[in-house]
């Protein structure tokens, strides 16, 4: 939607208004050295100087020498003081027509002589006070009545001491002015040359240091109110331009520090005047350029204004260096870059001064630190005096316009929380209605998916019950395939045997039965009958171990075992399944190791094992060997509490082992490798439950690439814990009963 319209119109010509008294003002500060230097309060050669000019009568406690000086330009910076007490230098002194001479922008060195006058009798201790804490060379010659030099003082930029007579923030100079008349000469030197030039008592000038020291420190006790207030607004709200505003405030309250000269009283002087350039000089500037930026939100409303302040800043930032190298070159430029600058940011605050608030309080605020630099130009230019009004105009406008940003700042604050407090009941409203929509919603999708978990379960106890079925039916295979061989030859040798009995008694019924014929049908019975029975015995032992794995594995009774042993039966049994990949296993026990579990678990977590390893660890062809190895844990070594002990079972392969970005996974339900060749992702999700759940233990998985995998069991004793007084079950009784989960003997990862 287009907004400008009339208003835009309006906005217009209040611009262009504003544009032209912004550059009316520009013309004055332009024009101000030029009249500054025509008004300097020198007269010119030709006038003729009045009878008082150079003599001063010092008849009170307060004194301005400023209009009694005569001048000396020394353009060269030159002169010495014998060329201007004679020669054709001493006859260029023009008197001043001024209260306080100033220069304006200049490389010159200025000479000034002034006469004492001292109409008593006795001697008058005065202080001579250069009302102006800047300078960089004063230098000061005291003559005697007589005409013969007194003393000489000399103050430089930079110097290790100031030289002046006491701590101040003015160069102070204390004078012993005897009966009759004291000439002094002065040489000044510095990019804004004045003589703000008085003659005090002590008293006079305690009184005025101490009117000084009160308007000064109202003056910071307002900017540190307004920057801990501002500090406060930075805490609780942390918005940036609050930030910038704080930092504004403090250095505002440093360039007021600067500019009234306090360095020079408390700081050694070599730093004071660093102190001057770098505070004093553009850093205010360019940070209230900043948060102009921020404050008005240019970069979103006016970026071009925004470019253009933050350019200037920047130039701001690289003049520094020339305060160093060329004094008055480099101010003369920060002067020019804080003038655009200010046109700048009026002419934005102008044109948002009917759409924001923030504007008019921008205004409100910056009106007077423009001010500030107007009467701190036109006083450099010298069209201003230093005269205590100007001094005041270059501190209090600074502190009131900061407090009235500071204002704007907690105003613009408290607008934005109430917009985000808006938006957030906004926000809020939104969401309940999208929270009961999104209930809705789940209360469908729960009963859909409680529908679906249920046919899941119920598919995944078929896939369990088909597992188990199918891990039963491959033992009794197995079993079945080892008693073939003893049966087999037993049932040879029966029929062996038989045929021999037959053809016995054929020989008997004939009557030609011999002793050699009895004696070798008796050698090849007996050896019949050993066949036999290693056969059979052979047989009946496969039938008793399948027996018992088969009970363990279809019962979850609890009993007393010997591990090796018990695994010895359990590897037995699978030893069809070994052979037929021409893998091997073995039971490594260094002593024997009995515990009180769930043996039947324990087998089908052993069977899980070996199938797993035969299925997944070796290639077709390749044979492997399983190591399975048992140890004691006595109560001291088990990391459960309250048992009397465990053991730990270490299962260790030595297949390709198992690639360690799958590694964490492997006990996750559903997850194989081999989803396409028989794996159903079941086997070692039902080992971990079994082994946590039932059998109390824990199960952990290690393995490297190459170098196989490894399980590691540890099971507690069940036979009770310490101080429980559980009774364990009664051993050997064979009450078969069907577990909640069977792991399935060829279960893949």
């Amino acid at each position: 939607m287009d907004l400008r319209g009339d208003g835009a119109g309006r906005d217009g010509v209040g611009l262009r208004r504003w544009m032209a008294l912004a550059a009316l003002l520009f013309l004055i500060l332009a024009i101000g050295a030029p009249a500054a230097r025509a008004g300097t309060g020198v007269a010119s050669p030709s006038v003729t100087s009045p009878a008082a000019a150079g003599l001063v009568v010092v008849d009170g406690p307060d004194l301005s020498l400023g209009g009694h000086l005569e001048l000396l330009e020394d353009k060269g910076r030159n002169l010495t003081l014998a060329d201007v007490m004679s020669g054709p230098a001493a006859d260029r002194f023009t008197p001043a027509t001024r209260d306080t001479p100033g220069f304006a922008r200049t490389h010159s060195a200025y000479w000034a002589r002034v006469t004492l006058d001292n109409p008593t009798d006795g001697t008058l201790n005065r202080l001579l006070v250069f009302a102006y804490p800047y300078y960089r060379g004063l230098d000061l010659y005291v003559f005697s009545p007589t005409g013969a030099p007194v003393e000489q003082r000399h103050v430089a930029e930079g110097a290790q001491a100031r030289g002046t007579d006491i701590p101040h923030r003015y160069p102070v100079f204390t004078l012993s002015l005897p009966p009759g008349r004291t000439v002094l000469y002065m040489r000044v030197e510095h990019y804004f040359a004045s003589f703000a030039l008085y003659l005090r008592t002590s008293d006079a000038q305690g009184l005025v240091d101490r009117r000084d020291i009160l308007l000064h420190g109202l003056t910071f006790g307002v900017l540190i109110i307004a920057a801990a207030y501002q500090f406060a607004l930075v805490v609780m709200a942390g918005v940036e331009v609050g930030v910038t505003l704080l930092f504004y405030a403090l250095i505002t309250l440093a360039y007021i520090y600067g500019q009234l000269g306090y360095p020079w009283e408390h700081l050694p002087a070599d730093f004071a005047s660093h102190y001057y350039r770098e505070v004093v000089g553009t850093l205010p500037v360019a940070v209230g350029q900043i948060f102009a930026v921020q404050f008005l939100d240019l970069r979103r409303r006016q970026p071009w204004i925004a470019r253009l302040l933050l350019l200037s800043t920047g130039l701001l930032v690289l003049d520094t260096p020339l305060h160093y190298l060329e004094p008055a070159i480099g101010s003369g430029i920060a002067q020019a870059l804080a003038l655009l600058g200010s046109i700048l940011t009026l002419t934005a605050a102008v044109r948002d001064l009917r759409r924001s608030v923030n504007a008019r309080f921008f205004l409100l605020g910056f009106l007077p630190i423009v001010g500030v630099a107007v009467v701190w130009s036109l006083r450099a230019g010298g069209a201003l005096p230093a005269a205590i009004w100007t001094e005041a105009a270059l501190y209090a406008p600074n502190a009131i316009g900061v407090v009235l940003l500071t204002f704007g700042v907690a105003y613009r604050i408290g607008k934005e929380r109430e917009e985000r407090e808006r938006a957030l009941e906004a926000s809020e409203a939104a969401l309940r209605r999208a929270n009961d929509e999104l209930e809705d919603r789940v209360r469908t999708r729960t009963a859909e998916l409680s529908d679906s978990l249920e046919k899941l379960k119920r598919s995944q106890d078929a896939l369990v019950q088909a597992e188990k079925l199918a891990s039963l039916g491959q033992l009794v295979a197995g079993v079945a395939h080892e008693i073939n061989t003893p049966i087999g030859v037993t049932l040879t040798t029966a029929s062996h045997v038989s045929e021999r009995v037959t053809a016995i008694d054929h020989l008997v019924r004939d009557g030609r039965l011999r002793r050699s014929d009895l004696t070798d049908f008796m050698g090849e019975l007996a050896e019949s009958s050993r066949l036999m029975l290693s056969n059979i015995g052979r047989a009946a032992s496969l039938i008793q171990s399948f027996k018992q794995v088969s009970a363990d594995q279809s019962s979850e009774e609890r009993r007393r075992v010997e591990l090796c042993a018990y695994m010895e039966e359990v590897v037995s049994s699978l030893g069809p399944t070994l052979r037929r990949g021409g893998h091997t296993a073995e039971i490594i026990c260094p002593c024997p190791v009995e515990l009180e579990t769930y043996p039947g678990l324990l087998a089908q977590v052993l069977t899980n094992f070996v199938s797993n390893s035969i299925l997944h660890a070796y290639e077709p062809g390749v044979r492997g060997h399983i190591t399975i190895t048992a140890r004691r844990l006595g109560p001291g070594d088990f990391p459960g509490e309250g048992y009397a002990g465990g053991a730990q079972i270490v299962y260790q392969d030595d297949g390709r082992g198992i690639p360690a970005a799958i590694l964490p996974r492997i006990f996750d339900p559903f997850f194989t490798t081999r989803r396409g060749a028989g794996g159903t992702g079941l086997g070692l999700n039902i080992v971990y439950n079994l082994v946590t759940h039932r059998l109390k233990g824990t199960v952990t998985a290690a393995s490297e690439a190459g170098a196989g995998t490894r399980f590691t069991l540890i099971l507690p004793d069940l036979r009770g814990r310490e101080g429980q007084g559980e009774v364990p079950e009664a051993a050997g009784q064979d009450r078969p009963h069907t577990p909640d989960t069977l792991v399935a003997a060829r279960m893949p990862r």
